[in-house]
This record gives C-alpha cells, sequence and structure tokens, in this order.
C-alpha cells in the first residue's frame, strides 16, 4: 500500500517536470536551494593580481599613452571596482521578482490513534478505537495573466473497531483541480508583471549609471594625463629658462673678470640663476602631485604614492584639426542620440509609464472567478452486514485496498463541479483616483524633466565647441606671442652685445620668452582637454577611446 501512496505522489511531481530535464537534474534541482553564487561579477580591483601595472615598467619608469591609461583605469581603478556591483546587484534582485510565479509543490500529512468513549448504540460498539493517516501533496503556480492553478491530492486511510464501518479499513481518494482568475483589477500580463518590468528597466537605468560614471571618471582621467604632459613639458621650458640663466650667469661672470663689467651687475644675473630655480622646483614638485594622481587611476594599491616608479606620458598634444568638431546642429543632433542621461529618461519614463497603467487598473472593481473540478475514490476492505445493530451478522466480505480507490479516480466514477465568483466594488474610489492622478503627474514631470535636460545639452555642446574653438585661436596668439618673444630676446641680446643695453633688459626678455613658452604649452594643452570635453558633451568618449563595458 506504502508504494502504492509514494507512486502517486511521484505522478504529481511531474506537474514540475522541466525542473528535471537533462542527466544532471538532480544536481541542478538541489542547486535551486543552495545560496545563489555572483559568478556574473567580474573581478573587483581587489581581486585583480597585483602586477596589473607593474607589467608596463620599462627601464625603471611606466611609458603611457591615453589608450594604456584608459585599459588601466578600466581594469585596476578602485571606484569602477565598486561602481560595477550596482548593476549587479540589481540583475540578481529581478529574480526575486519572479517568486510568485515559481511553481510550488507542496506535501503534508498526519497520523491520529485514540479510543473514545460511547454514549449511544449507534456508535457501533463500546469504546471506539479510530487509526486516521492523512497524506495530502499539491502543486500550484501562479501565471503572469493572473491566473492560479493549482492540483491537490489527498489520501485517507481510516480504520476503526465500529461494526457500522463499511469499509474497514477504508481509502479514501480525491483529486481536486482549480482554477482561479483575477478580471478586471488585476487583470492581464502587463498589470502582474509591473514590478517585473519596473525593475529591469531599473537594471538598464543601472548600467547607464554605471556607463556615466565611468565616462566621467575616464574624462577625469585624460585630463589630468594632459595636465601631466604640461608638466613635463614646463618642466623643459624651466629648465632651458635655467640653463639660459646659468649661462648668462656664467658670460657675466667672465666679463666681470675681464673688468668690462661692473661686480654689481653681477648680482641680477645671481638672483635670476634663483628665481629660475625655485620656479624649477616648483615645478618638478607640481610634477610629483599630478602623477600621484594619474597613478590614482591606474592602480588598485591603498596608496598611489607607493607606486614609486615615474609615469612617463608618451602621446603628444594634439594639434588642432579642421575634422576635429561637428558643426554644432550635428554634434547637438549626436549628443541627443548618444548622452547617457537621455537614455536613463527614457527607462525612467517606460517606468511612468507602467505606473500609469497600473494605477488605470487599480481604478477598477475586483472581480475573481474560480472554477473547480474534483474526482473521488473509496476503497478498502469490504464488509457486508445483516443489519445495523450490534447483533448484526456478517453476510460477506470483499477485501480491497487503495488501488480501488484511485481506480475510481481514474474512471472519473465520482465527480464534481463548482464554479464561483467574487465581485467588490469601492464605493469610495477616492484613493485609487488620487493614485492615479499622482502617476500621470509623475510622468508629466519625467516629460518635462527630458525636455529641460535635452536643451542644457544643446548649451553644453555649444560651449563645449566654443572652447575648442577658443583653444585653437588660443594656440595660434601663443605660437605668435612666442615667436615674438624669440625675436625679441635675440634683438634685445644683440644689443648688449654692442654696449646698447643693460643686462636688466636682457633678463627681462628671458623672462619674457619663458612665460610665453609656458602659454604656448597651456594653450595647447587646454586644447586637449577642451577636445576631452567637446567628446564628453556629445557622448562619444567611449566610443572615442574604443571601450566596449561589456568587454571591459
Amino acid at each position: 500500500m506504502k508504494i502504492k501512496i509514494l507512486g502517486v505522489l511521484c505522478l504529481l511531481a511531474g506537474f514540475s517536470v522541466n525542473a528535471f530535464a537533462g542527466q544532471n537534474f538532480v544536481d541542478r534541482f538541489l542547486a535551486r536551494y543552495k545560496p545563489m553564487g555572483s559568478d556574473k561579477a567580474k573581478p573587483t580591483p581587489a581581486e585583480m593580481p597585483p602586477d596589473a601595472l607593474t607589467s608596463f615598467i620599462r627601464n625603471g619608469e611606466i611609458p603611457l599613452s591615453v589608450s594604456d591609461l584608459m585599459a588601466l583605469t578600466l581594469r585596476n581603478n578602485l571606484d569602477i571596482g565598486v561602481d560595477r556591483l550596482t548593476p549587479l546587484s540589481t540583475e540578481i534582485a529581478i529574480e526575486s521578482f519572479y517568486r510568485p510565479f515559481d511553481p510550488t509543490l507542496k506535501f503534508s500529512g498526519n497520523l491520529n490513534r485514540g479510543t473514545t468513549p460511547t454514549a449511544s448504540v449507534l456508535s457501533g460498539g463500546q469504546n471506539i478505537s479510530q487509526f486516521v493517516s492523512n497524506v495530502t501533496a499539491g502543486w500550484s503556480k501562479y501565471a503572469q495573466t493572473g491566473t492560479t492553478y493549482s492540483v491537490d491530492v489527498a489520501l485517507v486511510r481510516n480504520s476503526t473497531t465500529s461494526v457500522f464501518s463499511t469499509f474497514n479499513p477504508s481509502w479514501t481518494t480525491s483529486v481536486s483541480y482549480t482554477a482561479s482568475q483575477h478580471f478586471l483589477k488585476g487583470f492581464g500580463k502587463t498589470i502582474n508583471t509591473n514590478q517585473l518590468k519596473v525593475l529591469q528597466n531599473n537594471l538598464g537605468i543601472s548600467r547607464i549609471e554605471l556607463e556615466r560614471q565611468v565616462i566621467d571618471l575616464l574624462t577625469q582621467a585624460e585630463r589630468t594625463y594632459w595636465d601631466l604632459v604640461f608638466t613635463y613639458e614646463d618642466l623643459k621650458v624651466k629648465q632651458r629658462s635655467m640653463d639660459l640663466a646659468q649661462k648668462t650667469l656664467s658670460d657675466n661672470r667672465i666679463q666681470v673678470d675681464a673688468g668690462a663689467m661692473a661686480a654689481a651687475d653681477l648680482v641680477q644675473s645671481e638672483t635670476e640663476v634663483a628665481t629660475r630655480q625655485e620656479d624649477l622646483i616648483n615645478s618638478r614638485y607640481s610634477q610629483v602631485l599630478v602623477s600621484d594622481q594619474v597613478k590614482k587611476y591606474v592602480t588598485n594599491g591603498p596608496d598611489p604614492g607607493l607606486v614609486l616608479v615615474r609615469i612617463a606620458p608618451t602621446q603628444a598634444v594634439p594639434k588642432p584639426m579642421p575634422d576635429d568638431v561637428m558643426p554644432v546642429e550635428k554634434a547637438i543632433q549626436y549628443a541627443l542620440e548618444n548622452r547617457p542621461e537621455l537614455r536613463e529618461s527614457e527607462y525612467d519614463l517606460r517606468n511612468r509609464d507602467l505606473n500609469v497603467q497600473l494605477a488605470k487598473n487599480q481604478l477598477l472593481p475586483s472581480l475573481d472567478i474560480t472554477a473547480g473540478y474534483t474526482v473521488s475514490g473509496l476503497g478498502g476492505f469490504e464488509t457486508l452486514r445483516s443489519g445495523f445493530g450490534a447483533d448484526s451478522t456478517i453476510i460477506s466480505t470483499h477485501p480491497g485496498g487503495i488501488g480501488g480507490a484511485l481506480g475510481q479516480v481514474l474512471r472519473n466514477v465520482f465527480r464534481g463541479y463548482n464554479l464561483q465568483f467574487n465581485l467588490q466594488i469601492p464605493l469610495s474610489n477616492r484613493a485609487a483616483q488620487s493614485d492615479y492622478s499622482r502617476a500621470l503627474i509623475d510622468k508629466r514631470t519625467v516629460e518635462n524633466r527630458v525636455s529641460s535636460l535635452s536643451q542644457a545639452i544643446a548649451l553644453e555642446v555649444r560651449n563645449a565647441i566654443t572652447q575648442v574653438e577658443m583653444s585653437s585661436a588660443r594656440i595660434d596668439a601663443a605660437q605668435k606671442v612666442r615667436e615674438l618673444s624669440e625675436r625679441k630676446l635675440d634683438f634685445e641680446q644683440r644689443k648688449y652685445d654692442l654696449g646698447a643695453s643693460t643686462i636688466r633688459f636682457v633678463i627681462e626678455e628671458q623672462r619674457n620668452l619663458t612665460q610665453a613658452q609656458t602659454d604656448e604649452v597651456a594653450a595647447m594643452v587646454s586644447y586637449a582637454k577642451a577636445l576631452v570635453d567637446y567628446r564628453h558633451a556629445i557622448g562619444d568618449t567611449l566610443k572615442k577611446n574604443g571601450v566596449d563595458l561589456e568587454k571591459n
């Protein structure tokens, strides 16, 4: 008998047969009851190999181009490592919203045994003893359309000392099929999967947020790279200025020794050497500070300053080209199609549409219709008696058991149907109306925010293009000033050599030339940074640097 019961329960488990597909169905089924791993996650910087940066070292320094900077930042930067976890967390959270739609298999059972005194001969004997065992199993599923399906199987075995029991022990079986559907409020896949779709949109938003954070970080990293380039070029200018001042001092000392110059004039040259020495020291210090900022982007170590190797930028400052920027109208259109903020707003607007649909559905009355079909069976050891009294005699017996009860179920001998409905009509629907109005207002707010954002992006693109054009013009002006400063220094040096000028004017022109050279370098670096800001404004940072977040 017990084997037959287990057979029925195994048949019931077949409703979830898709969970057992494949050769290793047991392992896969049991894996559902273990903690979910985060194997989808890419390694965080803390998990990266520590020599990711040291592999770039060549001859005691790290030669670094912009593309190298982008690759190392994506691989090692601690901020990106943290930001990657947010979309992963949202993606995993989506799985929890499938919980209402997961099928459920349930089992229960109980045993009862007892003896009760009787107060009437109609009880079938004195001190009736009864043993009841009950096993139930069921399968249920809530569909995304708002439909609930369930199948419930019950097996009851009852043995008693009452002489009035025809089947003793008796087996009672039943199989019930039930389907319930939400109509009006809660009807349809769109409504029942509302939260799931919202979370899927939120996943898109979190991925775009990651993209925005990466873009901002790469933009700042590249700007810092060009700052480092400036410190290297400026250090060269300061070193040339120092060399020139030292040469002037050396020449002046020769003239003092020869009696062609007063010793008092030598003090001015010595002061200038000391001043330019100070400028050189400041420039070197600035280079160390900016270098540490670059190291912060490319290393996952706790202290970027511990990376003692020297970072040497290898990329030259770009020269202005006619096709560096698009025409304004084309650039604005490109930005409106590619800026992550607008794509993020699209997801937000989808969520608002879903909220409006849900709020509109909640205005409706609630109507639930449930239909059921039940098949029953009865079997066991049948005893037929001549009457109902205690003195009745046994006429015949018919051995039987659970097989007879199950046979009746399979043949649909005893069956029944039921149909019911539940209609609830709110007499005051102000709360639902308020929710719907609020959902509409939220949607309009987002629509207005999108329009405002588009306007701000258009203005940002215009300003970025203006900055590029201004920086390009500044380079031309700075080059002209530097060329004129070189000529003025050359003229002043010739006049001094002819005795028509003093050392003070020569030193002054040297200072002017040094400043003009520094300004030229600054103008070129400013142009490079303006291009970085322009690419950020039109949403082209990742594409320009060949970055694919799905692969990196």
